[in-house]
This record gives structure tokens, C-alpha cells and sequence, in this order.
């Protein structure tokens, strides 16, 4: 099969029937206006009851994995309806003159055509209730038994692995797998997008860009923070932040356990991005388990915590199965400018791998099964280097599981259940999962080694905005080396070793067009796939990621995977792990827009991609990698 874009599917009818009144033309047998007005009415009923199926089908589906097929199809309509009212209109304006004159008897009209008329009619209200019932029973369907890792405690070792594998099937976008997939739930309209205190003692904060005093005190939280997930400009009615988020929605909450932080009064407090403000929550009992770190750890009694959270329903209402992928996406973007934010005031940010979610919840006051905590960070002015990357298990006892999983939010419950300490803390055995192929030698291709650029970060975290539209210019070479070398450098913690970086590469000046693996070793690319023509490569990145322009007009698109074996040993178990790599990903994905800010560059995170095409793209075994995020890098269009 040919392939087509679909701009040209969609127009194909239209241009048929032009192609044939041109025919006729040329014959000498134009078509008189009746005629031409009865196929423009057919053409039209036909866009009318596609527009209605795709349209009425997502919408009660809640999703749209095909988003801009509906409107495409709508432009099509809107052109026809045009033209059938350009012939129609003239038979509008007699019909009312002469309503002004006696009113005569209608002839008896043929009874076929109350038939068809009838027919027609009941077609495309069939049409649309196929579709509705359709789309209904995709997105309404109870979630019971959407994953079998909804058990708390009891559950055997590998239980932990056969959810995430489960619901990372489930999550995963195929054009065959269009109308199949997890029993969704109702997850009913968007909630607020920000989350408020209004009768809670609150706590101005200074501006940011005030703290640069490298001691931890309020100016120095209160810039941590904006710098993280602080509203950097207002458009339109949206709240745009530091950090970027899938679709705007911005599910990240984050609330400070302070200690000792000179300026603001022990306790826990939650952070009001908008109003850029803390609200106490309560006081910080000394005695806490849920903030102790694991015995021993240099870390504990660090002067203030920071725990990030997702309102799970924000990402939800929008994206459903897929918004536990997107959410640890979006927070691992929020968490890498904490840290970077944290290196500029002077700061050492620990990322805990170790901690007691459950617990954290029940001392914030949250609902988890509505809003869960997935990250722990430690703020103090020294490190100590005898101080572990990675934290050991913890020794307190985990909690029960979450109450009632299935009925709340279906597998996005039940995957946060899985990847939480309360699901296991044994990594899998490596005979348990298939490890990764050993491919074979391979010529490298060096890449030129390039200075690191030293800005002013801070700055450049508040100016940065995703770009969707690129120049076709080349990317320079050293420019992609440059932000490969700033994704693999080693600073802060290193939440998962799973992660490998790919990248395809469309236009890059002395780079053959292809898909390559990044070696962070010695900093050089190997060749995976490199026989497509350079069209057929951009069309392919551009399908692969639902047809978005952002991939297919990029100079280079990275695609971030994991290791499946290296994800399912992690030392707190294969859930954790899971949860790990999505966050290490979103990471990875904030160091491209941070370099590319800094280079005066384009980017743009996608999270939104067929998987299968995805890995395809990049040479990828699904069996042994998974992917997790796209990023798209290129001068600025």
C-alpha cells in the first residue's frame, strides 16, 4: 500500500469528484447545477457522518490517540456546506418571496423520495449511535480486573513485575490496538488545576531571583520551588510553569517539611503555585516516622524535605490509561530543575529512592487514592561523600495497600499500588526477566567534544517554553554533541540505570540520516538503522509520534527507553523501578530543553506515540526495551 498523509485521505473524495466534473467538462457534458448540487449534498452527508462518528465516538471515549483526524474531516465539511449552500441559497430566497404570495397547494412529491430521505436519516443517526455505543463501551467499562497488582503486601515477588508489564501493554498506543485496551473509568471533569488552602495560616514568599545568598533560608525555598513548578507566565487564561507538562495539565503538587529553615516556622507546608505562597498545614512532629530516612543515612535531619505529589485526575480526565506514564513524565522535568535550581543557590538537593509514600500521605492530610506521593527530596548545604547515590530499603513496615484500587481510578491505582514500597521491596531475580541482547561490535562515530556552557540557569529555566515549530536548517554537530553530553552528565542522583538514549537523526550537518544509539562512555553514536531515505525517515518519525508536526519537522528526535532486566532488578523492586524510569526519563527530557535554552534552540517533550512505531524507529526489541518519552530538538522556525 501506497503510503498517503492524510491530508491528501481526507480530500481524496473531494478530488475524485472534482477529477470528474472536469472529465465531463472536457466531453462537452458539463453537468448541469442540479446535478453537481445532488453529488455536492451526497459528499456532503458522507463528511457529515464521518465527522459525527470520529467526533461522537472520541468524545464519549475521552480521548483522542488520532486527534486531528476529527478536524480535518471537519475543514472538509465546513468547504461543502459552503458550496451546497452557494447552490441552495437562491432556492431559500424564493422559497421566502413566496411566502409573501397566496399560499398554494405543495405538488404531491414521488414517495421513493421520502424513502431515501427516511432511510438517510435513519443511517446516520445509526452512525452516530454505532459510534457513541462504540466509544461508551471503550471508556465505561469497570476496572476490575484491569491488573492483577491492586494486592498489597501478600503479593508474591514477581507480582509487581506482571503489573507494570500488564499495564504498560495496557497504556501502549497501536494503530491495530485502537478500539482495544484497559477497561477505562469514569474520571468525570477536570479538576481545579490548582490545589488551595483558603482557611489555612499562609506564608508570603519572596519574589524569585532574590535568593543568592547560598544558605538555606525562606528566599532561597521560595526561588527552589518557583524554579520547579512556580507559574512563569499567564496566556490566554493559562497558567504556564517552569517545568513543562503533557497537555498543560500540570498535576504536580509540591509540599515542604521544614525543619530548620531560617524565616519560616517549623511544620508542614503545601506550595500555592499560583499565588506563589506556602499554606501550614500543621505542625512537624519531631518523633514522624513517615520523614524519617532509612538509619544511618547523613540525611536525616536534613532542614527541609520537599514531597511531590500528582492529582492523578488532572492528567486523567485527558489522557486516562496513559496519565501514570505522562504524570512521572512531567514530574521528573520539575524534579531535575529542583536540582539544577538547587547547584545555582547553593544548594544539595537528594532525590530519596527509600520512603514511605503511605506515610507521607497520611501526614499531609491527602487522599492516595486521589492524589499520591511519588517523591522525597532532602535540601542541605553540605553533602557528605561517604553519602550513597541510591538509598538502601527502608526498615519500617510498609503499609497496607491502598483502599478499594479497582473502584477508584482503575489501573491507574492499581500501577501506583504496584510501583509504592507497600507492593515488595525484592528486585526481580535477572533469570526472571529476558536481558538485553549483546549487540554485536559496531563502528562508532565520535562525537566532537565541546566546552560546557556555564549560564545563568536560573534564568534560563524561567524563560523556557516549548517550541513546535523548527527551521529547516541543519543542527551542527558539536550543537547535538553538546546536549548529548549534557544528558548523561553525571550530577544529582541517578534515579534508574535503565535508561538508553536513541535519537533519529533528520537533518544534522555531517550525520548521515538515521537512527542511532548515544554511547555515553565515549561520548560517540552507533548506526542502528541507517537504510531508509532521508523523506521516508521524516515520515516515519512523524507517524510514529501520531502524526505530530513537532517530530517530523525536528532536526533530531531523541527517543528515551528503558531496559526491561535493568528495570526489574532495581534494588526496591521492579514497581519502583518502573516508576524510577519514567521519572529518570522526564529528567533526561528537562536537561534537552535546558541545553537547548541555553544554545538558543528549539525543543518540545512528547509523550504521545505509537510504541510499537516508536520502537520500530529506532531498531528497537519491545521484548527487551520499552519506550518512554520523545524529545524534539531544532532551531528555532
Amino acid at each position: 500500500m501506497i503510503p498517503m498523509p492524510k491530508i491528501l485521505w481526507v480530500a481524496l473524495p473531494l478530488l475524485l469528484a472534482l477529477a470528474l466534473l472536469v472529465l465531463h467538462w472536457l466531453h462537452g457534458r458539463a453537468p448541469a447545477r442540479q446535478a453537481v448540487n445532488i453529488w455536492a449534498s451526497l459528499l456532503l452527508l458522507g463528511y457529515l457522518a464521518t465527522t459525527a462518528g470520529l467526533g461522537i465516538y472520541w468524545v464519549a471515549n475521552q480521548q483522542l490517540p488520532v486527534f486531528d483526524w476529527h478536524y480535518l474531516f471537519g475543514y472538509a465539511t465546513l468547504l461543502l456546506v459552503a458550496l451546497h449552500l452557494v447552490f441552495n441559497l437562491p432556492r431559500v430566497w424564493r422559497h421566502f418571496r413566496r411566502a409573501e404570495r397566496p399560499v398554494r397547494p405543495a405538488p404531491a412529491r414521488p414517495g421513493w423520495v421520502s424513502r431515501r430521505g427516511l432511510l438517510g436519516t435513519i443511517g446516520l443517526v445509526a452512525a452516530s449511535g454505532a459510534a457513541f455505543l462504540l466509544g461508551r463501551q471503550r471508556g465505561r467499562q469497570d476496572a476490575a480486573t484491569a491488573l492483577p497488582a491492586a494486592a498489597g503486601i501478600a503479593a508474591p515477588a514477581q507480582m509487581p513485575l506482571a503489573a507494570v508489564e500488564r499495564f504498560h501493554a495496557l497504556s501502549s498506543h497501536s494503530r491495530a490496538g485502537v478500539l482495544a485496551g484497559a477497561p477505562g473509568v469514569a474520571w468525570g471533569p477536570a479538576p481545579p488545576p490548582f490545589k488551595t488552602y483558603p482557611v489555612l495560616p499562609r506564608q508570603a514568599l519572596p519574589a524569585p531571583g532574590t535568593a543568592r545568598d547560598s544558605r538555606i533560608g525562606l528566599a532561597a525555598l521560595a526561588d527552589l520551588l518557583w524554579h520547579s513548578v512556580g507559574v512563569t507566565a499567564v496566556r490566554a487564561g493559562l497558567h504556564l510553569r517552569a517545568s513543562p507538562s503533557s497537555g498543560a495539565l500540570f498535576s504536580t503538587e509540591l509540599y515542604v517539611a521544614a525543619r530548620a529553615v531560617p524565616g519560616l516556622a517549623a511544620g508542614l507546608w503545601h506550595y500555592d503555585a499560583r499565588s506563589h505562597a506556602l499554606d501550614r498545614l500543621r505542625a512537624l512532629a519531631p518523633d514522624d516516622p513517615a520523614f524519617d530516612t532509612p538509619a544511618g543515612d547523613a540525611w536525616r535531619d536534613a532542614p527541609a524535605l520537599v514531597v511531590a505529589t500528582a492529582v492523578f485526575r488532572r492528567t486523567g480526565h485527558k489522557y486516562r490509561d496513559r496519565a501514570y506514564r505522562y504524570l512521572l513524565a512531567d514530574l521528573g522535568h520539575a524534579l531535575e530543575n529542583l536540582q539544577v535550581a538547587g547547584a545555582a543557590l547553593g544548594l544539595h538537593t537528594r532525590l530519596f529512592t527509600a520512603f514511605d509514600e503511605a506515610g507521607l500521605a497520611r501526614s499531609l492530610g491527602v487522599d492516595e487514592a486521589e492524589e499520591g506521593v511519588l517523591a522525597l527530596v532532602g535540601l542541605r548545604l553540605g553533602l557528605p561523600p561517604e553519602a550513597p547515590a541510591i538509598a538502601a530499603a527502608p526498615t519500617w513496615l510498609p503499609a497496607p495497600p491502598l483502599a478499594d484500587t479497582a473502584a477508584a481510578l482503575g489501573v491507574t491505582a492499581a500501577i501506583h499500588a504496584a510501583t509504592s514500597l507497600r507492593a515488595t521491596a525484592a528486585p526481580v531475580p535477572a533469570s526472571a526477566v529476558q536481558p538485553a541482547a549483546v549487540a554485536p561490535p559496531q563502528s562508532a562515530i565520535a562525537l566532537p567534544a565541546v566546552a560546557a556552557l556555564a549560564p545563568d540557569w536560573l534564568r534560563l529555566i524561567a524563560a523556557r517554553r516549548s517550541v513546535r515549530r523548527y527551521a529547516a536548517t541543519p543542527l551542527p554537530l558539536p550543537t547535538l554533541s553538546a546536549v548529548l553530553a549534557r544528558m548523561t552528565a553525571a550530577h544529582g542522583t541517578r534515579l534508574s540505570a535503565a535508561l538508553r538514549i536513541d535519537l533519529v537523526a533528520l537533518a544534522v550537518d555531517g550525520l548521515a540520516p538515521g537512527a542511532y544509539r548515544h554511547d555515553p562512555a565515549r561520548q560517540a553514536l552507533l548506526p542502528r538503522r541507517i537504510a531508509l531515505p532521508p523523506a521516508a525517515l521524516r515520515d516515519a518519525a512523524r507517524a510514529a509520534a501520531l502524526d505530530q508536526d513537532v517530530v517530523g519537522d525536528a532536526a533530531v528526535v531523541f527517543v528515551l527507553s528503558a531496559d526491561r532486566a535493568t528495570l526489574a532488578a532495581d534494588p526496591l523492586g521492579p514497581g519502583r523501578g518502573y516508576r524510577h524510569a519514567l521519572l529518570e526519563a522526564g529528567r533526561l527530557g528537562e536537561r534537552v530543553y535546558l541545553e537547548a535554552q541555553a544554545r538558543g534552540l528549539g525543543a518540545c517533550g512528547v509523550g504521545a506515540f505509537y510504541d510499537d512505531e516508536a520502537a520500530a524507529l529506532v531498531a528497537l526489541d519491545p521484548a527487551r526495551q520499552w519506550v518512554l518519552h520523545f524529545a524534539a530538538l531544532g532551531l528555532r522556525g
